[in-house]
């Protein structure tokens, strides 16, 4: 058996498939993306094509929930976010 590595994350993953939009610059850059894991530490982002992100930003959820984030991994247009305050 190969572990996956997802018994050394802090916090349990769950799969979500949730519209969002990441925005920074007060709002003057905005990107659509999809929400594809979530946990109460962080997320995967799918964006659509290759998006210029800063380290940090913020992340609105299509019910108007709003996170801080700050990129950990990037892999193309896949994002891994930490969330960083509220």
């Amino acid at each position: 058996m190969v572990d996956q590595g997802s018994d050394k994350r802090r916090h349990p993953r769950r799969k979500v498939l949730k519209s969002a939009k990441a925005f920074f610059r007060g709002g003057a850059s905005l990107y659509d993306c999809q929400v594809r894991d979530w946990s109460e530490g962080g997320a995967r982002l799918v964006f659509p094509e290759l998006t210029p992100l800063p380290r940090r930003f913020t992340l609105q959820l299509s019910d108007g929930t709003e996170r801080r984030c700050e990129v950990v991994r990037a892999a193309g247009p896949v994002i891994g976010v930490r969330f960083v305050g509220k």
